[in-house]
């Protein structure tokens, strides 16, 4: 038979044991995550813009939120591998997709992308955009936008590098159907290996990325004739604007985000965006960005993002369907 004191020693613990439970329960609903190692799936080669981004995501998170955040680049069909990966894995944000703007591009231009940008995706933040800039090799015969043009008229079907699914390649039917001139888009895997042929003058020409080719312009391997931004930038004054140029409604910017499965919980996101908020408005991360022809997306909301892909979504779809037209004929 119990003792009283038995019976209340007993009682005592089981209330200790309940107590210890709803603490943890109250903080795992309160926001413990991350409480293991994340993923962050880039769809990329090492060393492009996305994944200098996404490196510089990871990092900043895994101080942040107290646990690693390992970059894995899953390259391949314009970022559609890592894509798929991550659009199937469990939503609870142990994975997350660091991409740009084939999020927007690739459900219009490839028919390999098995999830969807919108219904498989929860966006996170935006914390980086980039303009598209227009470069040649140093043995192309222009020296300026003016005489740039001049030599497409005389001599049509110049070569521009542009990997399926891109920015570059949309940019070139967009510059194309806005001059009246004839370019012939060649395909790469990304945008490492177009910059080697540009380099090497086996292609005349790209719209890149501005990040891709910042440190070759930097170099002097490659010229910038005109740059797709509202203004000058800081580190190329002497590359006039399309709108000075006389094309006010060339612009086709780049960007890259964070996004995780759907369904993944509000409090996740909330936790990603509210770290991320922090990185895209220190002084430390524009200096980084800087230098590799990108900026930070200070102001930015994952309601504002969902919006920025579907607005995308829509106004890409006319322009994606002459491309796909003139490379069924």
């Amino acid at each position: 038979m119990k003792t009283l004191r038995t019976v209340l020693r007993q009682t005592a613990i089981a209330v200790v044991a309940g107590l210890t439970l709803f603490t943890g329960t109250v903080a795992q609903a309160q926001g413990a995550y991350p409480s293991a190692p994340v993923r962050v799936v880039v769809g990329f080669a090492p060393g492009g813009p996305i994944d200098l981004v996404a490196r510089l995501m990871a990092k900043h998170l895994a101080g942040d939120l107290g646990q690693p955040f390992v970059v894995e680049n899953k390259v391949g069909a314009a970022g559609n591998i890592a894509t798929n990966e991550a659009g199937r894995a469990k939503p609870d944000g142990a994975t997350l997709l660091a991409a740009g703007i084939n999020m927007t591009l690739n459900p219009l231009m490839t028919d390999d992308l098995k999830v969807d940008s919108v219904k498989d995706f929860r966006a996170v933040r935006m914390v980086a955009a980039m303009p598209t800039i227009l470069v040649v090799g140093n043995s192309f015969p222009a020296r300026n936008f003016a005489e740039f043009l001049d030599e497409l008229r005389k001599h049509p079907n110049r070569y521009s590098s542009a990997a399926p699914g891109s920015t570059p390649l949309l940019a070139t039917e967009l510059f194309s159907n806005q001059t009246g001139t004839q370019i012939t888009p060649v395909p790469y895997k990304g945008a490492a290996p177009a910059m080697v042929d540009l380099i090497a003058g086996h292609v005349d020409l790209s719209f890149a990325s501005l990040g891709s080719v910042m440190p070759h312009i930097k170099a002097g391997k490659l010229r910038a004739l005109a740059i797709a931004s509202p203004a000058r930038h800081g580190e190329l004054r002497d590359v006039p604007t399309f709108a000075e140029l006389g094309m006010k409604d060339f612009s086709l910017d780049s960007w890259v985000g964070m996004l995780v499965p759907a369904k993944t919980p509000d409090a996740v996101v909330e936790r990603l965006a509210a770290s991320l908020d922090g990185l895209a408005k220190s002084p430390g991360f524009a200096a980084q960005l800087a230098s590799a022809g990108m900026a930070p997306v200070p102001t930015n909301s994952p309601e504002q993002f969902a919006k920025t892909i579907a607005t995308e979504l829509a106004s890409y779809e006319p322009l994606v369907k002459r491309v796909r037209e003139k490379s069924a004929r």
